[in-house]
């Protein structure tokens, strides 16, 4: 058995969770700044990575349902989750 089955979701995840971050951060500042082209490559890319993350999340589930690779199955569950946690903390955070 090869550790890249278990590797490449991690991996995915974390490259996708900096994708989304930086593509919602600046499409932010891209969005409310008139002067630019728009938002529009922001938020294309801010889809994608909601879509690298989506993948990496099934496939770090086939992992643990299977049995294979665990602990790095995990740990690309919780990579992956930390967006959807960052958007519950700032939702309470502004009532």
């Amino acid at each position: 058995m090869t550790t890249s089955r278990g590797v490449i979701p991690l991996v995915a995840a974390i490259l996708g969770v900096l994708a989304l971050s930086w593509a919602f951060i600046t499409g932010i500042g891209a969005a409310l700044n008139g002067s630019g082209s728009g938002a529009l490559p922001f938020e294309v890319v801010f889809i994608l990575a909601g879509l690298v993350i989506v993948v990496a999340l099934i496939m770090a589930i086939v992992n643990l349902v299977r049995g294979r690779f665990r602990v790095l199955a995990v740990i690309t569950i919780v990579v992956a989750l930390l967006p959807l946690v960052a958007i519950v903390l700032l939702r309470a955070s502004a009532l």
